[in-house]
Order: structure tokens, then sequence, then C-alpha cells
């Protein structure tokens, strides 16, 4: 009932979906034929279904019912067997004497047979002794006699394990005698499976070595032996099956065969040789672990070995392809968990990973070995974690290495306990540079092996800081040995300028190490990982620049401060009786010698720039000083005459076309200076045709300095200056000298 309702609920549900308005009655008719329709095809499929299954029940009835008779009629049979048997005992007069007759003589001809057999046994095993032991003179076959021997050991323990059967009711002095009779075909049974499991342990020799032969004697054996104990086990489970016909029917025994297992025996032999050949590998290899993942390769020839050359001689019920790569994987895995257990280093770390990826990448490419084959996990999936130890600990390397470093670096910079050291060409050079890139590149070159461009864009990130915190550091000893040089000099450890020329040679070397790292990693990297690299690295070397060029301003800082008294001399009363220009050339030629001697090239070219540039800011704010006074027709000869001075200076070490550039402020100042009050304004709009952003505060300090005008002609000329620099319009082109004055 329930179903004819749930079968009506269907109906009225698919009605009520077809008939949805009024206008869709018209449908009506077009719906009963479509339905009658597919109402008489599934009425034509219902009938074709339930005549087919009604044919296969009766089918199978007949069956059933002709299996039936037939048991009877065997049961019959065997009943009418079980008759005559018992009504032939009562026939015979004296059936159970006969009966027991002939088994006697039965045994009397088995027990001669039996000892027949023994004495012939003897002289067989001589003969197998011998030709096993021509075999077992090379480990590696080729055996040639293998089959041979195999045939007669199997005969012969056929032989005695019928015969311990027949004796296993006998008393214990028979079996002792009868065991005792077989101990030499026992032993020998015993060397030839021990050589059958030395060849087993040499299968990739035997591979090797083209032994295939060897190889196909040995699964022989191996068949024939699981073929007899199947037999035996099948004749036994017979027996358990019907155990009340075994019982009445003597004839139905057990196997007397003893099950030997050779395939059992097979694979676990060579799951024994697999783990003394890695365990042998592990233990050659233990002091050194990062040579122990660099000699892998044979693991990949072994399995193409066994692949070509043993997979065609092993039924494929072996999958013996198989099972040598899951006994190498177990055994990598195993070493490698051993490996991860230990107290790692850095080297150790990346090649695992390195090892892991590429033996995954290998074996599908190579063998053909899919990743989700090879189980468990390499690592359990631990890379990741691995790569993260392996960034720990070169953060940490690299953290320790640069302070113990900079301790040593710094220590001696401050101390300055004897002159800086000297390379070949005389420049001073302090050791940081060197030691700090064999450290950076060690890191690097074996993030590189890893063949992971993450990894190494990782690791030269943290050199990269590395780099820059040490910048840092001597950024900030600069600073602090540089006040104490100004501030107190006289107990300030002598060999500040060398020091500072030292390091700023030393930095201008990392950052020629750095663009040569920079240069030996492009090639071998992605674009993604090439831009990270390169930045990375790109501000270390702008961090080394600068601190050589904060190095060479505080030389600069030095030498002009030993400076301060002759420029503050200059332009004043002690300027028209001494002559503090030679005095201020002299000093410059005495540190320029140094430089020279001493200082890179780079730098010394940069330092002398800079070094002119002080001179002349220092010349222009002496012109403003207080104590600055122009005597009319005295000072311009003077002025001239330093001029000259300074020019043949530093012409010697700055191009001639930069020099010219960079007193042409100062002569045209001092031309300025030295004009007629009616010319100064020309003079003036000469020097700001070249030099547009001169400040007029500076031109009206000089002019108020003038003996021959009065301060209402200087601020007249100021006036007249500043309306027609105001006409011009403010300065928009490259900043001058001038811009670096004080205001």
């Amino acid at each position: 009932m329930e179903a004819s309702s749930d079968a009506v609920d269907a109906a009225i549900a698919r009605m009520t979906e077809l008939l949805r308005s009024p206008d869709d009655l018209v449908k009506v008719s077009l719906l009963r034929k479509r339905f009658a329709k597919e109402k008489a095809t599934t009425d034509a499929q219902l009938k074709t279904g339930v005549k087919a299954q009604l044919d296969n029940t009766r089918q199978g009835l007949e069956t059933l019912d002709t299996s039936r008779k037939e048991m009877i009629v065997i049961k019959e049979n065997m009943q009418g067997i079980d008759k005559l048997c018992s009504s032939a005992q009562g026939m015979i007069q004296h059936f159970p004497r006969i009966s027991q007759i002939s088994q006697v003589h039965r045994n009397f001809v088995a027990t001669e047979e039996t000892i027949n057999k023994l004495q012939e046994m003897y002289t067989k095993l001589d003969t197998i002794r011998e030709l096993l032991s021509n075999d077992k003179q090379d480990p590696t076959g080729p055996a040639k006699n293998l089959l041979l021997v195999h045939f007669q050991l199997f005969h012969l323990a056929e032989f005695k394990d019928n015969t311990m059967f027949q004796a296993k009711n006998a008393s214990q002095d028979v079996t002792v005698t009868l065991q005792k009779y077989f101990k030499p075909l026992d032993d020998l049974l015993e060397v030839f499976e021990n050589y059958l499991w030395t060849l087993t342990r040499n299968l990739i020799d035997l591979a090797r070595l083209g032994r295939g032969t060897v190889v196909v004697r040995l699964v022989k054996i191996i068949e024939a032996e699981e073929q007899a104990d199947e037999r035996a086990t099948t004749a036994e489970q017979a027996r358990q099956s019907h155990q009340d016909l075994a019982t009445k029917f003597k004839s139905i025994r057990t196997s007397p065969r003893t099950i030997r297992s050779y395939r059992s025996k097979f694979l676990n032999k060579l799951h024994v040789s697999i783990s003394d050949m890695f365990n042998s590998f592990f233990d050659g290899f233990k002091e050194d672990p990062p040579q122990l993942l660099e000699n892998t390769e044979f693991i990949y020839d072994d399995l193409k070995l066994v692949n070509v050359e043993l997979v065609p001689k092993f039924p494929k019920k072996y999958n013996i392809f198989a099972v040598f790569v899951l006994e190498y994987h177990r055994h990598i895995y195993n070493m490698l968990d051993k490996l991860s257990k230990s107290d790692l280093d850095a080297v150790t770390m990346l090649r695992m990973i390195k090892f892991v990826r590429r033996y995954h990448k290998r074996m599908a490419k190579e063998l053909r070995v899919p990743e989700d084959m090879l189980e468990p996990r390499l690592l359990d999936g631990r890379e990741q974690e691995l790569v993260d130890d392996y960034m720990k600990l070169v953060h940490s390397k690299l953290e320790e290495w640069s302070k113990n470093l900079m301790n040593d670096e710094v220590g001696e910079f401050v101390q300055r306990a004897k002159p800086p050291e000297k390379d070949a060409d005389m420049l001073y050079l302090l050791q940081g540079a060197v030691i700090m890139f064999q450290m950076v590149n060690q890191q690097i070159d074996v993030a590189a092996e890893s063949g992971q461009a993450k990894i190494l864009a990782n690791v030269v990130k943290q050199c990269s800081e590395v780099m820059i915190d040490t910048q840092q550091q001597w950024l900030r000893v600069i600073k602090s040995e540089a006040k104490k040089q100004m501030d107190q000099r006289e107990e300030a450890p002598p060999g500040f300028v060398e020091y500072v020329m030292a390091l700023s040679n030393d930095q201008i070397r990392c950052a020629e190490f750095t663009e040569d790292v920079v240069k030996r990693l492009e090639p071998m990297l992605a674009e993604r990982y090439r831009a990270q690299i390169n930045a990375d690295l790109n501000v270390a070397m702008d961090g080394f620049l600068n601190v050589a060029k904060v190095g060479t301003d505080t030389i600069l800082d030095v030498v002009f401060n030993d400076l301060k008294r002759p420029f503050s001399q200059m332009y004043t009363a002690e300027w028209y009786q001494s002559d503090p220009m030679l005095f201020i050339i002299e000093t410059l030629k005495d540190y320029t010698q140094d430089f020279k001697n001493h200082l890179n090239a780079y730098l010394l070219h940069t330092l002398m720039s800079s070094s002119l540039e002080l001179f002349l800011i220092a010349c222009f704010e002496a012109m403003r000083q207080r104590g600055a006074k122009f005597r009319m027709g005295e000072f311009i000869e003077i002025m001239h005459k330093d001029i000259r001075l300074a020019r043949d200076f530093f012409i010697q070490l700055i191009p001639k076309d930069e020099l010219a550039i960079r007193f042409d402020a100062l002569e045209r100042l001092s031309e300025v200076l030295a004009a007629s009050r009616a010319t100064i304004y020309l003079e003036y709009y000469k020097l700001r045709q070249s030099f547009g952003d001169v400040p007029v505060g500076l031109i009206e300090d000089i002019l108020s300095r003038r003996d021959d005008l009065e301060r209402s002609h200087v601020k007249e000329i100021v006036e007249n200056i500043k309306s027609k620099a105001k006409d011009s319009g403010p300065f928009n082109g490259e900043p001058t000298i001038f811009s670096k004055l004080s205001s």
C-alpha cells in the first residue's frame, strides 16, 4: 500500500508540473499519447527482463537438480564399495592373518628398498659434493652444475622425507638412527642452500657481470621447490577438508614433504643483503655525511640494471623490480632518518634537501617510478622543516661569524696599536673584506648546490643583511672615533686617518666582491629570483660604497679641522703679514702624498674632488668671516697669488676641465670683489651667468668688507643686484658649489 501511495504521489507531482495553467489542458491528448507510448516501451522492456530472469532461474534449478542426482549416485557408489570391502573380508578365510602377512611383506620390501637407497645415497652425495664444490669456488657463477645438483638433492630430500614419515610412529631409537644416516644429506642440503643464498646476495653482481644464466637457474630451483611446497600444502588441505574419508581410507594421507619456503627465504636473504650493503655504505661515510649523499649514484645504476637484466629472468608474480625499488627506498629512508636525527651542519642539511628532490625526479624520469609508489615518504615530508632549520642555522652562523669578525676588526681599528697592513700595491687594508666574503661565498656556494633558487635567494638575503649590519657598525665606529679625534686628539691613539683609509679601501673591495657575486649568480637564476637577489646585493654594494664615502669625508673633516686656524687667518690682518695659504697647501700636500701612496685610485679621485670643493667653500666662508678686510690695491695681488698656488697644487690630481670649472667660481668672485664701484654689477652679472645660485648675501658680505665702500654704497649696489636678479627670475639650473655655502 505504501509503494502504491508513493507512485500516486509521484504521478500527481508529474501532472502538476506538466499542467500548470488552464492553457496547458490543450496538451492533454498529446500527453496521453506520449505516456501510452512510453508505457508500451516500458512494458516490453519489463517483459523481456522477466523472461530472461525466469530462463536463468530455470537453468539454475536444473543445474542444482542434476548436481543433487550426481551426488546421490556418488554416495550410493561409495556405500557399495564400502559394503564390498566389508563383505570381502568375511568371505576370505583367515583374512586378518593374510592382511597382516601381506603388510609384513610390504614392509620388508619397503625396508629393503630403503636400505638400498641409503647405500646409493652415500655414493650420490660424494658426486654431488664434488659438483657443488666446483660451483662454490666462484660465488658469482657460472654455477654450471647448479640444476643437476639441485635435481639430485631434491630427490634425495624427497626420499628422506618419505622415510622419516614412514618411521614417525617408530621407536625413538629408530628415529635417531635414521637421523644419523641422513645427517650427511642434511649437511649437504645446508651447504647447497647457503650457496643459493650466496648467489642471492650477489644478485646485482651477477647481473652486472652478465651471468644471467645463473639467475635463471636460481629462479628455476626456487620455482621447483615452491611447486613441491604447493602440492604438499594442497594435499594437507584436502586431507583436513575430508577428515572423515581420510580416517576410513588410509591411502588418503598427508604429504611427507618438509615445507622449505624457498621463495620466502629468497626474499628474506635479498632483504638482508641489501641491508648489509646500505649499512656498509653508511658506515663508510659516517664521518662525512655530505659525501654520503654525493655518492648515491649506485642506487639508480642498480635499479636500472635490475629493470634491464633481472626483470626478464623472473616470473611476473615475483614483481622483482618493485621488490628492489621498495627495498632500496626503505633503506634510503632509514639512512636519511639517521642523518636527520644527528647534529647536522648546513652543508648536510642542504644536500639532504637536494638529494630528496633529485631522487624523486630521477626515479620518475629514469625509472618511471612515481613518488606516490615510494613509501614511506623521505624525511616523512619534513623537507620544509629542514629548510627552516637550515635557514636558522645559516642565520646563527652568519651572526656568530660576523660578530667575531667585527669584534676583532673594530678592536684593531679603535686601538690602532700598529699601522694597518698593506697589499702588494702599498694600499692600506684591513682583513675584514677577505674574511667576510670567504664566509659569504661559502654559504652562497652551499645554497647554490641545493639547486633551489628560493633557498639561494633567502641565503643571499641573510648574507646581505649581515653585510648591512657590519656597514652600520662601521658608520658608528667612524663617527665615534672621529669625534675623539676632533675633540680629544691628544688622548686618541695615533693613525686614525691611516685606519680610515684602510677601512675605505676595504669597503671598495667589499663592493667589488659583491659585484663578483652578482655576476656569478646571474646565469644560474630564473628572472623571478634574479631580480630579488640582485636587489639585495645591490643594496649591500651601495652600502659598502657609502661607508667608503663616509670614510673619505671623515678624512677630509680631519684634514680641514687641522686647517681651521690658517683658514681663520685668511683675508684678515694676519693674511697681509703672513702666508696662511702656503701653510694650507703644504698641509694638503703632506696628506695627499699619503693618499696617493695608500688609498684606492677611485677613492683618491673622489677625495681630491671633495677636497677641492671643501677648499673653495672654506675660502668663500673666510671672505665673509668677522675679521676679514679687503684693502683695495693690496689684497688683489695676494689673492691672485693664493689662487695660483692652490691651482698648481690641485692640477696634479684633478682633471684640467674639472679644475677650471671649480676655480672659475673663485676667480669670478674675486673679480666681483676687486671691481670698481661702477663695474661691480657687470662682474656680478658675469658670475651669475655661470653660477646662477650664487647668494646675494655672499656678495653683500664680501662687499661690506671692502675698505673703499661705505655702507650706503654697498646697500645701493646690493639693491640694484637684487632688482636685476628679480627681473631674471628664480634659478632653475643645476646646483653649483655656491648652493653648499651656509646661509
